[in-house]
């Protein structure tokens, strides 16, 4: 019974909102914004694990203590590495990899495309010639 009154409240104590609305409102894109490190590409703010209620709680604790949004950031990179940010900074060749490489390959594709549509044409006089 004890276990169970215990269970109970802690419960209860989980995810209790800051009492200011601006800085829960703070904390709550902040928790959308930084990975559960046991679940699979979901934020803290969805995630059910014990480990996101923990990160919920320490995110308000350090917003209440006068953090910033980059502080909060960088506290938790610090501790789980760049893949807990969603939206990871865009530093050296790993960044340039990530956040360049997809217009380079739109780039590509279109050049590509590009040279097939002009040799079209082309292609089809020299065979229409062979045929006359």
């Amino acid at each position: 019974m004890k276990a169970l009154l215990l269970s109970f409240v802690i419960a209860m104590a989980a995810d209790v909102p800051l009492q200011d609305p601006a800085q829960e409102a703070r904390a709550q894109e902040l928790m959308r914004e930084i990975r559960c490190v046991a679940c699979e590409n979901e934020p803290v703010s969805q995630s059910a694990a014990p480990i996101a209620e923990d990160m919920r709680e320490r995110i308000r604790e350090m917003i209440s203590e006068g953090s910033t949004d980059q502080q909060v950031r960088d506290w938790f990179e610090s501790r789980y590495g760049e893949f807990v940010l969603f939206r990871p900074k865009g530093r050296g060749l790993s960044g340039l990899v990530l956040w360049g490489g997809p217009f380079l390959l739109l780039l590509a594709g279109g050049l590509i495309g590009w040279r097939a549509v002009r040799r079209r044409p082309a292609e089809a006089a020299g065979i229409e010639s062979e045929d006359a």
